[in-house]
């Protein structure tokens, strides 16, 4: 495929990414805060933690609507379910309706997210993977780096639900986008007709070795990654922060994160996937020990700026490697099983880390997190294969 026709294609996905992360980061900074006061630790950790539960549960019949209905109705269908859940957390009556509202809004974010994964995976070619994926990786920090800033200040001046309800009109913009400029995309149908579970009884069996190691790697990367985005605004909230200073922190870490995308892609193309994916583990490990620690505002922006700095390191990986995986036929249920695995990781992240917070302390929690990184990145560097060599080879 023509370098340019790449660009052409990607161009929406890029913009509806980044809407999309604005409002994700606007959703991690405010709703962690109103867990913390509904529910103390446990509830700071555990209401986000629906996000995470509902994204989990998408993968497995996202992959089979994808090799049904193609790319573009899932994309179009998990906006429209994130611009509804978000008005509904927005103006929840109850703490029961807030948490039902997360779920949708994890669903939403689940399918768009599978769904984009498996057209860039089907529509772009191996050489160029990493930098195109690397790129929309890029549009969603920037999304990140915007919405938490935007979203505290929206909250200081307006009150949380306007702030919330900003969320609801970004994934408007981004369906509008998907649906007027984005060209279908081809699947690849599956290897045979499957059930939801016994297509992951058999994707595991037959890419076990994949799964025992980059798949491993990068569940622990999902509850490092999902443990750092809890940590600042629970961390700075219980420092005495509110919410628009609190924002700021999560905004800077993010506009570390978001410099590092193109030359993390540059990387991944020309060098390897390991070449970031350990470092990523690394270093974002320990900015997250950082933050757990933090007893100032100057301590939690430090950690911040070192984990955003680690997960830059890291763009695009998680996608990269899924695509790099998958076989050509059967590419959305490989993708989606993959998407559960990695999932989990932050599913479980943090109701793990709540618990830990409640019976020891942020920083136990920040610990506990920090080791898995660190597991992860012993995987990447003694069991995971090199796709790239081994696919240009």
């Amino acid at each position: 495929m023509q370098t340019a026709s790449v660009r052409r294609l990607a161009q929406p996905i890029y913009a509806a990414s980044l809407l999309s992360a604005i409002g994700k980061g606007t959703m991690l900074l405010l709703i962690p805060i109103q867990g913390l006061e509904l529910g103390g630790l446990m509830g700071g950790f555990s209401l986000p933690g629906m996000f995470a539960v509902g994204a989990v549960l998408t993968n497995l019949p996202g992959a089979l609507a994808v090799t049904r209905w193609g790319h573009k109705p899932v994309m179009l269908f998990g906006l429209g379910l994130v611009a509804l859940s978000a008005l509904g957390v927005a103006y929840s009556p109850s703490l029961l309706w807030m948490n039902l509202g997360a779920f949708a809004y994890g669903l939403g974010q689940g399918a768009n997210a599978f769904a984009r994964t498996t057209y860039l995976a089907d529509m772009v070619p191996l050489e160029q993977r990493g930098r195109v994926v690397s790129a929309v990786g890029g549009s969603h920090r920037v999304g990140l780096f915007i919405g938490p800033a935007a979203g505290g200040a929206v909250a200081a001046f307006a009150g949380r639900p306007t702030a919330i309800a900003t969320v609801g009109l970004c994934a408007a913009l981004g369906l509008i986008l998907i649906a007027l400029w984005l060209p279908p995309g081809k699947t690849q149908p599956a290897a045979r007709p499957a059930t939801p579970w016994s297509m992951v009884g058999r994707v595991l069996s037959e890419h076990r070795r994949t799964f025992a190691t980059a798949g491993l790697a990068m569940l622990t990367l999902a509850m490092i990654r999902h443990g750092r985005m809890l940590l600042i605004p629970i961390c700075g909230t219980v420092l005495g922060l509110g919410a628009a200073e609190v924002g700021v922190v999560k905004s800077l870490s993010m506009g570390v994160d978001m410099l590092l995308f193109y030359p993390a892609g540059l990387v991944m193309d020309r060098f390897g996937r390991k070449w970031t994916a350990l470092p990523c583990l690394l270093v974002l490990a320990v900015g997250v020990l950082l933050i757990g620690s933090a007893g100032s505002y100057e301590a939690l922006l430090v950690g911040g700026l070192v984990a955003g700095f680690g997960n830059g390191l890291g763009s695009g990986i998680n996608m990269t490697l899924a695509g790099d995986f998958s076989p050509q036929k059967g590419r959305a249920e490989f993708i989606g099983v993959w998407g559960l695995t990695s999932d989990l990781g932050s599913a479980v992240a943090p109701f793990v880390m709540g618990a830990v917070a409640s019976a020891m302390s942020l920083a136990g929690a920040a610990a506990v997190t920090a080791g898995t990184g660190f597991c992860g990145a012993a995987l990447v560097l003694f069991a995971m294969r090199e796709t790239l060599q081994r696919r240009t080879a």
